[in-house]
């Protein structure tokens, strides 16, 4: 999908529908090649990440479609959550969510990756701004649940408003590539 550059909302519903079925079999059948309490500690966590697939269609519907997910994940408990625009949207690039993050290691919810925004930017024409639009989200707190990871496949699950289960799928991003 990524090399053709399809989206997830442009595939056809019984394709859709595959990839989700694959997806949930990984997700709740597989074993983790990394043990989930391991994540945290394990150098292939350290990365570009980029959302590939998502099963939930709010993700979908929610984000504009010319826009990419992409979580950078650096030592010392920084992470980058952005999100990457065409050049269909006009003048802006980037918008970065800067943040914190914490893996939990012990038994109740090994894997859980809990990031917390501290300074939100933007690329608008090549100039990085600061957003302050985006203030009200500062201190606010996201959660990867880790279901699944080998290091170049991330799954996590989430649950929907109504209690739906989905599932996202990150794909490791080549360090070489160029944004």
């Amino acid at each position: 999908m990524a090399k053709q550059k399809v989206a997830s909302s442009d595939l056809t519903p019984s394709k859709r529908s595959e990839i989700e079925s694959y997806v949930r079999s990984v997700a709740t059948s597989r074993q983790s090649p990394i043990p989930l309490d391991r994540v945290g500690t394990c150098d292939e966590l350290l990365g570009r990440w980029r959302l590939a697939f998502s099963t939930e269609d709010a993700a979908l519907s929610v984000l504009p479609r010319e826009a990419q997910v992409f979580v950078s994940i650096y030592e010392g408990g920084r992470l980058d959550y952005t999100l990457r625009f065409t050049e269909k949207v006009f003048a802006l690039k980037s918008l970065t969510a800067q943040s914190t993050y914490t893996v939990d290691a012990g038994p109740i919810n090994p894997g859980l990756l809990t990031f917390q925004y501290e300074n939100i930017t933007s690329d608008i024409f090549g100039l990085t701004v600061p957003t302050g639009l985006f203030g009200l989200l500062k201190g606010r707190v996201n959660y990867i649940e880790t279901v699944y990871f080998d290091g170049k496949i991330w799954i996590d699950r989430g649950f929907s408003p109504d209690g739906n289960e989905y599932f996202n799928v990150y794909m490791r991003e080549k360090e070489e590539q160029d944004w």
